[in-house]
């Protein structure tokens, strides 16, 4: 579905104006449509392009995300070039729009049923490696947790603690969520989180990985992660939480190759299972949060879940927890 009053031509009419050179420009085709943006595929005089235009505001914030994503693409990681982007463009009803080059292929979840099981692990891997290159882009500390660049923080101590007293002060005018539920995770949360910091790096983290935001090339290979909207300055174990969620929980053996895979290209983190712990407390505490926000009931209902028994574990039931019963974490 696209949003609403907004088309393909009006989406050209804005790359138009970022990207001038470009012209003339049509629209091809729409693209899956997600929660926050829509996006179409272009022709223009430089090739095919995607104009993607977000529901809300970016603020500086997600300027800056948008720059970050710019150098990590330049530091040669995988990910869709950044031709242009604005915080308001008159042609799409002021509403944000950034210009990518377009990469042909399928995202992953579209295109794994159809791949031999050989196929899906090498997937698996490369997305891994993928991963650990991202994960050594340099930076210069933990970033502020909306800009996610910049560094402001001395530690992932004060990264975390300063998320938790955000997320308390937002759960104040959140109605329908067990507030001593909330509270025992927060206080959790920060616990945990001081014991850790001292072998806590920070690293460009992507924060968003599940199979909508891995493409694959047509002929089943990885090509590239996409949608990096929520990319920080943080600790890496964070990116290990989503995959975790979305995508192993019932395949122990992609955890396996996509470990393997990771590990060729980058250390292991120390303190694993204790970074884990924290990341999956922040992505919960901060996911109930939002979904009670959005209106999600289901997902709303599915983070609740996992906090409880997160919490009523001291942090020991994390997302990995089933899987590393099967998988070589060590």
């Amino acid at each position: 579905m696209a949003i609403p009053e907004l088309t393909g031509q009006d989406v050209a009419a804005g790359v138009g104006e970022l990207l001038p050179e470009a012209a003339p420009i049509r629209p091809l085709r729409p693209l899956r449509q997600g929660r926050s943006h829509a996006s179409w595929v272009l022709e223009s005089s430089r090739g095919r392009l995607v104009g993607k235009v977000f529901l809300g505001r970016l603020g500086a914030g997600g300027l800056a995300r948008l720059a970050e994503h710019r150098r990590v693409c330049e530091q040669g990681i995988p990910v869709p070039a950044v031709l242009a982007f604005t915080a308001s463009c008159a042609a799409v009803a002021g509403r944000p729009l950034t210009v990518f080059k377009y990469l042909p292929g399928r995202d992953a979840e579209e295109a794994l049923p159809s791949l031999e099981s050989e196929t899906v692990l090498e997937v698996m891997r490369d997305t891994g490696a993928a991963l650990a290159r991202l994960h050594q882009v340099p930076v210069e500390g933990f970033g502020d947790p909306l800009a996610g660049r910049e560094a402001t923080s001395a530690s992932w101590n004060d990264v975390v603690v300063g998320r938790a007293e955000a997320l308390l002060s937002a759960y104040r005018s959140v109605d329908g969520v067990p507030a001593a539920l909330i509270k025992a995770g927060l206080e959790l949360l920060c616990e945990l989180a001081e014991k850790v910091s001292p072998v806590v790096w920070p690293a460009v983290t992507h924060l968003d990985v599940y199979l909508p935001n891995i493409l694959l090339d047509e002929q089943g290979s990885f090509r590239a992660l996409l949608d990096l909207e929520h990319v920080r300055w943080g600790d890496p174990v964070m990116d290990f939480v989503k995959p975790a969620m979305w995508m192993f929980a019932d395949q122990p053996e992609w955890a396996e190759a996509f470990i393997d895979g990771y590990r060729a290209s980058n250390r292991w983190p120390a303190a694993w299972s204790e970074r884990l712990a924290v990341a999956t407390g922040l992505e919960l505490l901060t996911g109930v949060e939002y979904w009670v926000r959005v209106a999600d009931h289901a997902m709303r209902e599915n983070y609740l879940r996992r906090l409880r028994a997160w919490v009523q574990s001291d942090g020991v039931d994390h997302v990995w927890s089933a899987i590393s019963r099967t998988t070589r974490l060590a």
